[in-house]
């Protein structure tokens, strides 16, 4: 599947109705799902695999993971009302995947491949972390969407726990006005994309 057909795909994937701010509920764009996932299987991460998408929310990732002919999606997320938006994509799009209610704390099945876009920590400082060192746990390869301004500290957090970064990809994020707190209709987060090898 060439890249531009998957984010086309992947444009028709239901985002949250009623996104949570205490859970960072961003929607990831098609346009950067689509890069990532076709990174990942052009590496050979995805294809085949077994895969786990931590934070999974409405289902991009397992979307997109099952289009590129995963083996196996292992979808954890924290929120029911995602869940049910998750399902229905899953439907639509025709994908099989293992969805698990709850905290990604408490994921130990080991995998392939992690996919995921946690959040930013824009909220709550460092939200980012279980997520991370959830994925340096279960995966063999993991794919990890930061923050840009937090790049010294994930690399640091990375080594530190045993992973080597072997490609970096930069993104600009768009945020658009979804919360009380936000002032502006719409602003731009820099963000990295981490390719780690365990």
């Amino acid at each position: 599947m060439k890249k531009r057909k998957l984010e086309i795909l992947l444009e028709g994937v239901e985002k949250y109705r009623n996104p949570k701010s205490f859970l960072e509920q961003y929607f990831t764009p098609a346009v950067i799902a689509a890069d990532i996932l076709f990174f990942a299987w052009s590496m050979g991460d995805v294809e085949g695999k077994t895969i786990a998408d931590l934070g999974a929310g409405t289902g991009i990732f397992t979307i997109g993971s099952g289009l590129l002919d995963a083996k196996m999606v292992y979808s954890v997320e924290i929120d029911k009302d995602a869940i049910e938006i998750l399902k229905k994509n899953m439907e639509k799009y025709g994908i099989r995947a293992k969805i698990i209610l709850g905290d990604v704390r408490d994921f130990n099945i080991p995998v392939d491949t992690v996919i995921q876009n946690p959040p930013f920590g824009s909220q709550n400082r460092h939200a980012d972390l279980p997520f991370l060192e959830k994925a340096m746990e279960i995966g063999k390869v993991i794919y990890t969407l930061h923050n840009a301004n937090t790049n010294d500290f994930i690399e640091e957090k990375i080594e530190a726990m045993g992973g080597k970064i072997t490609h970096k990809k930069f993104y600009d994020f768009p945020i658009p006005h979804m919360f009380n707190f936000h002032r502006k209709e719409r602003v731009i987060w820099k963000v990295i994309l981490y390719r780690v090898n365990m």
